[in-house]
């Protein structure tokens, strides 16, 4: 399988989801300001699952522009990541509905842990995939900004016991790290550039 055809059913299960996201937020029961302003949790939820999974796009095709290999490994660690995407629409809704509730942010919390691993696994698998890809494996190097990521959201679960919205406030902090996508991949793209010039 090409790593262009992988880039486009990815692509196509995350506009379905992202899709599914805004078909699932509720509707006010008035037309008024008010009714809008108690659905705020609503809104800050699917604010947060919606650039979530578009961080999570915009870094993965940044770094597949490296890419020349790919193997079974890249597939399921793909897979991984994708089912991972597939539960937001549901625990956005359910985090939405039990904004306060320690169990409802813990699994939404868990799920956006699920999708980083998958992610992560993908980098992995990407490596392992193409060991002579010496671009790819300097563009992935990021075991600092990986280990910052899950400790803002385990730091979030543990506020979370006492607050549990500090587990949903943690996924924006840690997602702001992934905010720009990874500049040694564009570093690579334009010595390569440059060379070939």
């Amino acid at each position: 399988m090409s790593k262009e055809r992988l880039l486009a059913f990815t692509d196509a299960v995350l506009a379905i989801v992202m899709t599914i996201l805004v078909l699932d937020l509720p509707q006010p029961n008035q037309a008024t300001w008010e009714a809008i302003w108690d659905l705020r949790e609503s809104y800050l939820a699917y604010v947060i699952s919606f650039f979530g999974l578009t961080i999570m796009w915009n870094n993965h095709h940044n770094i597949f522009q490296l890419v020349h290999h790919i193997n079974g490994r890249v597939l399921w660690a793909n897979t991984w990541m994708l089912f991972a995407a597939s539960l937001f629409p549901y625990t956005t809704r359910f985090v939405e509905e039990h904004f306060y509730s320690f169990v409802a942010e813990l699994v939404y919390g868990l799920v956006f842990m699920f999708l980083s691993l998958g992610y992560f696994a993908v980098y992995y698998a990407l490596i392992k995939a193409d060991p002579q890809n010496n671009s790819l494996r300097y563009a992935v190097n990021r075991h600092r900004k990986i280990v910052l990521d899950f400790t803002i959201k385990i730091v979030g679960i543990i506020i979370g016991f006492w607050f549990p919205p500090a587990i949903l406030l943690s996924t924006i902090i840690a997602m702001s790290i992934w905010v720009i996508p990874e500049r040694r991949a564009e570093i690579v793209l334009t010595n390569k550039t440059d060379s070939d010039q």
